[in-house]
């Protein structure tokens, strides 16, 4: 007997070695600012800093690591009464460290050093079930790609981590419908909404997202998304929209009774994929790619990874002893000042050219811009002051940013070459430069070489 359940094993082995000029992040930076001494409280007390470490960020670093290897388990089920169902899990080890070799008193939780990368802990990224039936469309439950900016169908060719900056990538609980409509001439569109898991579980409501997306398939280009997944994309154009809940409670000043808020917020996302230079004849060389986003919103960070601003936890409110309150709201996403809840206002944008050589895309060179604006930020900073808006945490876990950033962008160029089908060389130069509401400009140059294996 033949089982008709399909069962597939897939993932790729990764190492990565990164360069930095600055001592701004760890080996992952997503949507973290450069840094140097002018912009950190390089006296902070520990956890947020180790002398034998180095007490300024105006020194390189360089590592490595495996962490982004990839291990993945999907499942198929025959057709039952017209519904198939299918699942998948997948994991990296990005999470926290497993054991820390760092004693005395840094503190194992730190994000830096040999416990972070030689002692990972499997992280879950994906985990669902997708039931699908021809008449009603499809259900999706479980762990997966955000539908804000139709992930994964639109990320820029990097050999960064997902999410760098400019890049709303990430995965939530979600329960999802979706249906595909076909038309003539290859022409598709998808309409889809979301209910999933909000930026904090005592916000009492879940996001909301809701999708449209056209494709036509009958024009192919060639396109890596992130820094791993080759193949032809179609030209598609791409809207998405999210809605957030915020509320909470908090003492507007010291002795005050309490205070409630609530705001709703809300944020869209434009995305294409443009093969200028299309497939011909299946042969993917010789092929140009266009893929753009562009993002505008309020209290939305919580969707770009590690997209703080530097904020640290002021609220804008006092206690009863007269200390400020701890922040209530994920960092990034708003403020309370005086008797109200501000969101932050956050625009976002990349541009990635991908050419494809004529050696049947062996090889290809990627080059793009990508950036986080806090539009709002400076203006906040202005009327109740830069550094005490400051006191996020670096994404090394070494520093506190004195005061938070309205602007970070990442402009890089990598090439890329697969010597066999299984394993591919890559190797990325790129510069991240970061606008302090102090008026500081901080910059750092990085160069990051990856080895890959896909099985």
């Amino acid at each position: 007997m033949v089982s008709k359940w399909l069962i597939m094993v897939y993932g790729f082995i990764e190492l990565d070695t990164i360069y930095d000029s600055t001592n701004s992040f760890n080996n992952w930076p997503f949507n973290s600012g450069a840094a140097n001494s002018q912009t950190v409280e390089t006296n902070a007390i520990p956890p947020t800093t180790n002398p034998s470490l180095g007490q300024t960020v105006d020194h390189p670093s360089f590592g490595f690591d495996a962490n982004n290897s990839r291990l993945g388990f999907a499942i198929s089920s025959p057709n039952y009464n017209g519904y198939k169902v299918r699942s998948l899990l997948e994991m990296d080890f990005l999470n926290t460290p497993g054991e820390c070799q760092y004693g005395g008193s840094f503190p194992c939780g730190t994000n830096s050093g040999p416990g972070m990368f030689q002692f990972p802990v499997p992280r879950i990224r994906l985990a669902f079930m997708d039931i699908s039936s021809q008449n009603w469309g499809n259900l999706l439950i479980g762990q997966y790609w955000s539908l804000f900016g139709w992930r994964p169908y639109y990320m820029y060719n990097s050999l960064q981590i997902v999410s760098g900056p400019g890049s709303p990538t990430a995965w939530f609980p979600q329960i999802r419908y979706y249906r595909i409509f076909h038309f003539s001439h290859g022409n598709k569109a998808e309409i889809a909404v979301s209910a999933m898991m909000p930026p904090s579980e005592s916000f009492a409501f879940p996001a909301f997202v809701e999708g449209i997306k056209w494709v036509n398939t009958n024009w192919m280009g060639e396109d890596t998304l992130g820094n791993s997944a080759k193949g032809p994309s179609p030209l598609s154009i791409g809207f998405s929209d999210v809605q957030t809940n915020y509320n909470g409670s908090f003492i507007p000043s010291a002795g005050a009774g309490t205070q409630t808020f609530n705001k709703s917020t809300s944020a869209y996302a434009l995305d294409l994929l443009l093969p200028i230079i299309p497939i011909q004849n299946d042969n993917p060389g010789n092929t140009l790619t266009l893929a753009a986003e562009f993002t505008y919103g309020q209290g939305d960070a919580w969707l770009f990874p590690n997209l703080t601003f530097g904020l640290g936890s002021y609220a804008g409110t006092a206690g009863a002893s007269g200390i400020p309150s701890g922040g209530l709201i994920p960092a990034g996403n708003g403020i309370l000042q005086g008797d109200e809840f501000v969101p932050l206002d956050l625009e976002t944008f990349y541009l990635n050219l991908q050419y494809y050589f004529p050696d049947q895309a062996k090889t290809w060179i990627s080059v793009g811009f990508a950036g986080d604006i806090g539009t709002n930020i400076q203006s906040l900073a202005n009327s109740i002051g830069p550094k005490t808006l400051g006191g996020g945490v670096s994404s090394n876990g070494l520093y506190k940013y004195l005061a938070p950033w309205s602007r970070n962008t990442y402009t890089f160029v990598n090439l890329s070459h697969d010597l066999t089908p299984a394993v591919r060389v890559s190797l990325e130069v790129g510069s991240y430069n970061t606008l302090y509401t102090t008026g500081i400009t901080a910059a750092d140059q990085r160069a990051m070489m990856s080895w890959f294996y896909f099985f």
